[in-house]
This record gives C-alpha cells, structure tokens and sequence, in this order.
C-alpha cells in the first residue's frame, strides 16, 4: 500500500485577469515571490481603512502598494510589467480591481492550505 499526498488540492480556482494583452493567474503565487507579495499584502493591512477613506497619506501610500503588488504578480511572468511600468500604463481603476483579484485570491489559496493541514 501506497501513501499519496495529494499536493494538487492545494490549488485555488484558476483566476486570471488580463492587462496589457497579457494573461496573469492571479491564484497561483510562484514560490518565487511568496515572501515579497506577503510583505506587500501585510504593508496593506497595516494601513488603517479609515485612513485610506480620508485621502490623506495613507491613500496614497496603499495605491503605492497596490502598485507594487501588481506589479511583483505580474513581472514574475512579463519582466516589462514593472512598478513604472504600471504608473505610466495602468489606470487607479485597473490597479485596484488587479489588486483585489490577488488579495481574494491569496485568502482563499490560505483557508485551502488551513483546510489541508485540518485533514492530517
């Protein structure tokens, strides 16, 4: 009798979003830039909303952020999808919604992780 870990039920619901023509899976973190997207992400949260709301400091700051989350998803695959590259080519609107995608993403990619760990 075999022992198998079934590593693929680890994968989230493929999710991708397109800009620029090009075709990003936001469901899947590369290991690659696991800690800097997590970095990203806990910069975010540690930016109180209310803050954001107000249009002070902070609002600029988490779009910076956002920016820079896009743009660690994205360079991963297409190099030329840089921070810079997003501040020149990509509306607030698009940063946003990309940024959305990868947090929701991230939150269920985790409670799949947490659900795994539960069974063994």
């Amino acid at each position: 009798m075999s022992n198998v870990i079934d590593l693929d039920i680890l994968q989230p619901e493929k999710t991708e979003v397109i800009l620029a023509g090009k075709t990003i899976d936001v469901s899947f973190v590369p290991c690659g830039i696991t800690f800097e997207v997590d970095d990203i992400v806990q910069k975010l949260h540690a930016i109180p909303l209310k803050e954001i709301q107000k249009g002070k400091k902070e609002c600029k700051d988490a779009f910076e952020l956002s920016v820079e989350l896009c743009a660690a998803f994205s360079s991963y695959s297409y190099p030329e999808l840089t921070k810079d590259w997003m501040l020149k080519n990509a509306s607030a609107d698009q940063i946003a919604k990309f940024a959305d995608a990868i947090k929701a993403a991230l939150t269920i990619s985790l409670e799949g992780a947490k659900r795994y760990q539960s069974k063994n």
